[in-house]
């Protein structure tokens, strides 16, 4: 037996993803018809980034028939999901294609193997009846409340360690890493730990919600994963590898192997630009910026920190650098951050009275000697001024 595990899709054709978006999931049937063979696929929530446009519903209705043309297929909603949105694709608006919408926790038989669910949990609905007012108390009952909701999978006669059985989840787990290398610990989310998970009783967890793809430790054996994003969101993505997972059942346990696919790459240069008399050179302290195949058809931002007051200096040194990289590159773009410097007069020089005395503190102050003759033609210039 075998899963598809994939989570995070974001579909957003208004974004600036949108052309990867429809690439890479305009993949991802073809690859798994051919290459992974699944009997179920797994969806592990956020199929859109937001409440959807029709464009974008028509769009997840044609990626769902070719997906479901490969294998059965599960979904669950995350925390972007409007659920209403998701409600249109269950088989009581007439769906006939083998498609199974889970907004609420519950279990399901799929494909030989025995799914239980936990969409993404909402905290308000999990602690309203409860009384508590503050948001730790909200937050502490409202993780009690989804523990208890997994011990209850323990009962099904299909679930447990020994069976091919998984728990698909869309939350934070404490001790999973963000693609910086933040650790997750929960924040405004509801964050459940690896044992809370196992209480489940499944054989694993295949998880959604955080990009990364990623393995949570387990002392029992069980595994645990998250999926990570088929395709970068953000800059904040542009390391590691996207795809999702493959979970083969041998009988005894899940054995989980990494399921890459050919996600543009996102490739980030910070620089500065200091100009020729501070840098004492000819100011393009940066050149090259990156060699050509390391921007290869990637996506790529440039950002450029440089004093305010040479913009237009610092863009003519950098433009036969980003020549280079338009040449090679999918796509630039060019993020300019100007620093602006603050300067404050000398204190001596704010408290002399007259100019000829503002000339002495100035002429201390940088070390160096007043003009012969500049001192007494001040002082009769503001004689005249002031007659």
């Amino acid at each position: 037996m075998r899963a598809l595990h994939i989570a995070d899709l974001h579909i957003y054709l208004s974004g600036p993803r949108a052309e990867e978006c429809r690439r890479i999931l305009g993949w991802v049937p073809d690859n798994a018809r051919r290459e992974v063979k699944p009997d179920v696929i797994i969806v592990a929530g956020d199929i859109f980034e937001r409440r959807s446009t029709p464009q974008e519903r028509i769009f997840l209705a044609e990626f769902l028939r070719e997906l479901s043309g490969v294998a059965p297929v599960v979904l669950i909603s995350g925390n972007h999901d409007d659920k209403d949105d998701l409600r249109l694709f269950r088989k009581e608006y007439g769906w006939t294609m083998p498609i199974e919408v889970v907004l609420n926790p519950g279990v399901v038989s799929c494909g030989g193997m025995t799914l239980a669910f936990l969409p993404w949990p909402e905290l308000g609905l999990l602690a309203k009846a409860n009384g508590a007012k503050s948001i730790e108390a909200r937050r502490e009952l409202a993780r009690s409340a989804l523990v208890d909701i997994l011990r209850g999978f323990q009962v099904h006669p299909l679930i447990g360690s020994d069976k091919p059985s998984l728990l698909v989840a869309h939350l934070s787990v404490t001790g999973a890493s963000m693609d910086t290398g933040q650790p997750v610990t929960g924040g405004e989310d509801i964050a459940l730990s690896v044992d809370d998970l196992l209480t489940s009783g499944a054989a694993g967890v295949a998880l959604g919600h955080i990009h990364l793809r990623q393995e949570m430790r387990c002392l029992d054996g069980r595994q645990v994963h998250y999926a990570g994003a088929p395709f970068r969101g953000s800059f904040g993505e542009a390391t590691g590898t996207k795809g999702g997972l493959i979970w083969d059942w041998d009988g005894k346990a899940w054995r989980v192997t990494p399921w890459d696919v050919p996600a543009r790459r996102m490739v980030l240069i910070e620089k500065t630009w200091t100009p020729p008399a501070e840098a004492d050179s000819e100011g393009l302290v940066f050149t090259p910026l990156a060699g050509a195949d390391e921007v290869r058809d990637a996506e790529v931002r440039v950002r450029v920190t440089f004093p305010a007051e040479f913009r237009e200096a610092m863009r003519a040194a950098v433009a036969p650098a980003l020549d280079e990289l338009r040449a090679t590159a999918h796509s630039m773009t060019v993020e300019e951050r100007p620093m602006v410097v603050s300067r404050t007069r000398c204190a001596e020089i704010s408290a002399a009275r007259t100019t000829a005395e503002k000339l002495l503190a100035w002429a201390r102050a940088v070390e160096t000697d007043v003009p012969a003759g500049a001192e007494s033609k001040l002082g009769i210039l503001e004689k005249e001024v002031g007659s």
